[in-house]
């Protein structure tokens, strides 16, 4: 535990990160607190450095200088950052990255396999009630062709919370979507988090999505300025 943050899961501390060779700092001297079950919408221009923050923050690059601590461990530390991330986060992307060979359920399957032992059986069953949390109980059974852009985006969203993460990482989650899937991604989300007691740092454009948010960050040439919380 961190002195003065006793409440917090995700810690950066003075986080910066520059390339291509030195000559673009995307993140200088980033510091931010992310606690337990909080939402924190991360909005910004383009190319100011909102899903480099993103990536540092899920152990998935690391900063050239500076710690992300996770409840209170310095992720420089870790020696099982495949484990941890597995584990621990669940990332949602813009593109959803599915699988086109596989059905939903089997897409939602991918990481159980990184997580703790499960049966066949058991990894089914699992996918099966996900997939009816996000409401695409008649849908498992179909590759991502046969799906529409915003069952993809739930299907995605069902296999990020695959190993009960506790913290949920999404890039522009709505991006690809029109304003009636959008909203229905953003109730969704706005649920699990609720019932799942999830904390959820979302990267957006969206207005709409940072108005749900309990508090929002907004990035400026690789700097944070902390918005107020609701």
């Amino acid at each position: 535990m961190i002195d003065g943050l006793p409440n917090h899961l995700l810690f950066a501390d003075r986080i910066h990160k520059t390339y291509p060779d030195g000559k673009v700092s995307a993140l200088v001297g980033v510091s931010l607190v992310v606690r337990e079950s909080e939402f924190v919408a991360i909005t910004g221009r383009s190319g100011c450095g909102k899903s480099t923050l993103l990536n540092m923050l899920g152990a998935l690059d690391r900063p050239d200088s500076g710690e992300v601590y996770f409840r209170g461990t310095p992720l420089s530390t870790r020696q099982d950052l495949d484990r941890f991330r597995a584990r621990q986060i669940g990332f949602v992307f813009q593109a959803f990255f599915l699988l086109p060979t596989l059905t939903a359920r089997e897409n939602v399957q991918v990481p159980m396999f990184e997580g703790p032992p499960l049966s066949t059986r058991a990894r089914a069953k699992k996918a099966d009630e996900l997939l009816d949390q996000v409401g695409l109980t008649g849908r498992a059974s179909h590759r991502s062709s046969q799906l529409s852009v915003g069952e993809r985006q739930r299907v995605a969203l069902a296999r990020s919370l695959a190993n009960d993460p506790v913290l949920l990482l999404a890039d522009e989650p709505t991006g690809n979507l029109d304003s009636e899937n959008a909203e229905r991604i953003l109730d969704l989300l706005v649920r699990l988090k609720h019932e799942r007691k999830l904390a959820m740092l979302i990267v957006t454009h969206s207005s709409e999505v940072a108005a749900r948010a309990d508090r929002v960050v907004r990035m400026k040439d690789g700097h944070v300025t902390e918005g107020p919380a609701r």
